[in-house]
């Protein structure tokens, strides 16, 4: 039996969209962002960056370097939050009523930067911690030194929140992030999240 949901957040509960990143970085005169950063694969500053082990002045020196172009924190920041999408309200109310049946969590590769943009407009459009309030506890990778799909971050999931794997499902968008979480013994979902509200019911009769 199925008592405990840890959700990723891009892709699943927030739209994303890297396209308008990149499309961004090409009004700035950048091409090719979508060659060293993508949902696969990404260039290793990139990783360090969800990992914690750069800070957002590191992150942001890298994309001049990449680029050889003195850009400004904010032309960077701007064109780097572009893919965040938005947290639709029906979604948000999906997600607190799902709370009253089952113990939910967010595991989410994120970063310094992303995470400041969508926590602000989290408090702005549901009212200040009220999403984060729908979970048990959040996890971001920059947090914890690990991202997804590596085995150990399910790991410290796992132990910090004492849930049992089998009575606990993972969904993700991505296929490694959801094969990684069975390899770590969790039932795991793959799942875009478009249609996740008509979905979610029947794929948890599954387990």
């Amino acid at each position: 039996m199925i008592k405990n949901i840890i959700f990723d957040f891009g892709g699943v509960l927030l739209p994303i969209e890297i396209s308008k990143t990149a499309l961004e970085f090409e009004r700035l005169g950048l091409s090719d962002f979508e060659n060293i950063y993508s949902m696969k694969k990404q260039v290793r500053f990139f990783d360090d960056f969800e990992k914690g082990n750069i800070p957002a002045s590191a992150f942001r020196s890298e994309i001049r370097k990449h680029y050889k172009r003195p850009l400004s924190d904010e032309e960077i920041d701007f064109a780097w939050n572009a893919l965040l999408g938005e947290l639709p309200p029906e979604r948000f109310n999906f997600l607190k009523e799902l709370g009253e049946k089952y113990n939910l969590y967010l595991l989410s590769n994120t970063n310094s930067i992303h995470y400041s943009a969508f926590i602000n407009t989290l408090n702005q459009t549901f009212g200040k911690d009220q999403f984060e309030k729908l979970f048990v506890k959040t996890y971001y990778s920059f947090q914890m030194g690990s991202r997804k799909p590596d085995k150990r971050i399910f790991g410290m999931v796992i132990r910090d929140s004492g849930v049992n794997p089998q009575e606990t499902v993972f969904i993700d968008d991505n296929l490694d992030n959801a094969m990684a979480a069975q390899n770590a013994g969790l039932n795991a979902i793959h799942d875009g999240g478009l249609e996740i509200e008509k979905e979610l019911t029947a794929m948890l009769s599954a387990f």
